[in-house]
């Protein structure tokens, strides 16, 4: 499932090609991806123009304006297969759910499973519908994430997934994030000093902007806005490393199931 990085990728793309282009046209295969049907969708935004991109968590909402009625906002999920891309003599295959023309810039909306969604939203910036999640993770302040976490007794693991408490942390950058704090996956956060959960909030802040820098990470569908995976998963330390050997002691990664999810970590350098 595409993270924050993968996101963030995304819409940097977006805003880079898309921003002050009208789009001219929509096509749609599948209008199940919609959040409303295909008639008030071209209604809101064909004939508009982008003139903002805005990124929350795992979030992408997208500004249309036409300078008379009021802007309308397309909020993107991209769930676990989604993708956002512009290729050359592309030939959409049957996986290709939505087909947007610029004036003449082609964008294709691809989604093997189908669980992405492109809804239409009340706000530009955080909209009402998404209400229940928390501050985005690369945007959170120490003071209010302490807040947020340090009176909890689930695993860490758990919380740091949970995106209520920050937007955008998923498997991958959590396990990552835990084995640079050197905090085990089941450690509570009750049970640890203000410096480790703030050496926590911090390396996970550097996790994600070193995987936006290398354009997130590909195990299976992700590919950026130019049909290319991420090249973070070289960097990875313990993610998908289980049985295999510590990068900085040398023990042997395993792995545990916290929260429904595999946790992979150090059971050296990560002591419960």
């Amino acid at each position: 499932m595409p993270e924050l990085p993968e996101v963030e990728n995304v819409a940097l793309a977006l805003r880079a090609h898309l921003t002050g282009r009208k789009l001219t046209g929509l096509k749609v295969g599948y209008p199940g991806i919609l959040g409303q049907s295909v008639a008030a969708t071209r209604r809101a935004i064909v004939g508009c123009t982008i003139d903002g991109v805005h990124r929350h968590g795992k979030y992408i909402i997208i500004n249309f304006t036409d300078g008379r009625q009021p802007d309308s906002h397309l909020m993107i999920h991209l769930r676990m297969t989604g993708q956002i891309f512009i290729l050359d003599d592309y030939i959409a295959d049957k996986h290709v759910h939505l087909t947007f023309d610029f004036d003449g810039l082609t964008v294709h909306y691809r989604d093997i499973r189908k669980f992405g969604r492109l809804q239409l939203v009340d706000h530009a910036v955080h909209p009402s519908i998404i209400a229940h999640v928390g501050p985005d993770m690369l945007e959170v302040r120490f003071k209010v994430w302490h807040g947020r976490i340090s009176h909890r007794r689930a695993p860490m693991k758990a919380l740091l997934l949970d995106q209520g408490i920050a937007a955008g942390l998923g498997n991958i950058y959590v396990d990552e994030s835990l084995f640079l704090a050197g905090v085990h996956p089941l450690a509570k956060p009750q049970d640890l000093s203000k410096e480790k959960l703030h050496d926590v909030w911090r390396l996970a802040k550097r996790v994600l902007r070193n995987s936006i820098k290398h354009g997130g990470t590909t195990f299976m569908d992700f590919k950026n806005f130019h049909g290319k995976p991420g090249n973070f998963r070289r960097k990875l330390r313990v993610y998908g490393r289980a049985g295999e050997g510590c990068s900085v002691c040398g023990c042997e990664i395993e792995s545990l199931r916290v929260a429904g999810r595999s946790s992979c970590f150090c059971p050296e350098c990560q002591v419960i």
